[in-house]
Formats: C-alpha cells, sequence, structure tokens
C-alpha cells in the first residue's frame, strides 16, 4: 500500500518541477536583485548571509505548498465515488490515509533536499551545519503535512484546503520578513520569529547557524507540541473517515 502511494504521488511531474522549480528561481532572482547586500539581517547580533536566508525561507515556504501532496489524495480517495470502491475492499482504510500521509512526506522531503542541494552547490549559499537543519526541515514538512490533512479531514473539501494553504503559505513568508525587512521593534522581532509555525521553523535555524542553542530549543519544542497536537487531532478525523 505504501509503495502504491508512493509511485503515485511522485506520478505528478509537472506538481513536482513547480515546488522544485519556483523555490530554486525565487531564491536565484532575489539574490540578484540584492546581490549588493551582503547581509540580510541581524540575528541576536550575528550577520547571517543574504543567501542563506532566502535559501532557508523558500525551502521552508514550498513546503507549506507541498502539503496539497497529501491532502488532495486524501481528498480524491476518500471524499470522491472512489471512497465507495475502496470500502468494498478489504484493506484497512486508515492504513491507506497513513501510508498517503507518509508518502507525500518523503515527496515532499527529496523536494526540498533538492532545492537545498542547488541552492548550496551551484548558487554557493552557506548554509553550515546542513546535517543540523535537514532534521528541522523534515518536522516543518510532518507538521505541514499533518496540516493539511487535519484541514481536508474536518471541511471534506479539496478546495477549501487549497484556499487555506495557499493563504497561509503566501502570508507566513511576510511574516518572517523574507520579501522584505520588518520594522525593527519588539513586536516585529516577536512575530518574525515566533508568529507562525513557519517562523518557528525558521528561527530554530537561523538559531543551529548561529549557534543559539537556547533560541533552537525553544523554537523546535514549540514546533513539535504542535506537530504532536495535529497528530492527536488526526488520529479520530482518520478513524472518521475510515469508518
Amino acid at each position: 500500500m505504501f509503495i502504491f502511494n508512493l509511485k503515485r504521488t511522485t506520478k505528478d511531474l509537472f506538481g513536482h518541477l513547480i515546488l522544485i522549480v519556483f523555490p530554486v528561481v525565487l531564491i536565484a532572482f532575489f539574490n540578484f536583485i540584492y546581490t549588493r547586500s551582503s547581509v540580510f539581517s541581524d540575528f541576536h547580533g550575528k550577520s547571517l548571509p543574504f543567501l542563506t536566508v532566502l535559501t532557508v525561507g523558500f525551502s521552508l515556504t514550498f513546503q507549506i505548498h507541498g502539503a496539497s501532496l497529501g491532502f488532495e489524495t486524501i481528498g480524491l480517495d476518500f471524499f470522491s465515488p472512489m471512497k465507495d470502491r475502496l470500502s468494498a475492499s478489504p484493506g484497512d482504510l486508515r492504513k491507506l490515509v497513513i501510508s498517503i500521509l507518509m508518502a507525500a512526506t518523503i515527496v515532499s522531503f527529496l523536494q526540498t533536499l533538492v532545492v537545498l542541494l542547488f541552492s548550496v552547490t551551484i548558487l554557493n549559499s552557506p548554509l553550515p551545519k546542513l546535517y543540523l537543519v535537514v532534521p528541522v526541515m523534515l518536522l516543518s514538512i510532518i507538521f505541514h503535512q499533518l496540516l493539511g490533512s487535519v484541514i481536508m479531514l474536518s471541511s471534506g473539501s479539496v478546495k477549501t484546503s487549497n484556499a487555506i494553504i495557499s493563504t497561509y503559505a503566501s502570508v507566513a513568508p511576510m511574516l518572517v520578513g523574507l520579501y522584505f525587512p520588518l520594522p525593527d521593534s519588539p513586536f516585529f522581532l516577536f512575530v518574525r520569529n515566533y508568529s507562525t509555525p513557519m517562523a518557528l521553523a525558521n528561527t530554530a535555524i537561523k538559531g543551529i547557524i548561529g549557534n543559539d542553542t537556547s533560541i533552537v530549543l525553544s523554537t523546535l519544542i514549540a514546533l513539535l507540541v504542535l506537530t504532536i497536537a495535529l497528530f492527536l487531532i488526526i488520529r479520530p478525523l482518520i478513524k472518521k473517515v475510515a469508518s
């Protein structure tokens, strides 16, 4: 079942190109515009290279869009006439939902790796401690796959889920100051670092790069708690849709 869903998730070549090519193009484009800027932001007194901020920010942004890999497949299987055919099969429908989420998570993770490796190898993006950055990226992917699926299972509408996720994916990068710098004040500092799950992951990665252990732990714990909360929420939703 898992292998089947993994193959099915990888077949949408156009969708994969969007989720890989778009962030790469945006990273290169913004880097070209601000090519004279050696520093994009100051993180707790430590300067971060502009290209590093772009690479991390756009990788996280398109993980949000990548949530559609999971919830659109769930919508197709469980909120369409396909549900009747699946119900007549001997398979456990709850395991089917889980396998869909696992396959979507793996594919989204591979997409993120491609973006990161392209930025590091082709654009020469300085991204130290990649072995610590990648697990944070994976946690962010798991959170957003669960988030999109919870919305899908709660609303029963792919259109509604896409609208909510797309809105969040449009606003979240602005709140972390990815497109333009935010005012330098305590309020906007909080917004930039902690206002959204994307901001938590972004701040955690900046903390890793800047060797700020307290920031890393606080943001990762918050993101992990939110992920566990979504997991607890989705369990009864999966049981309900599979019944």
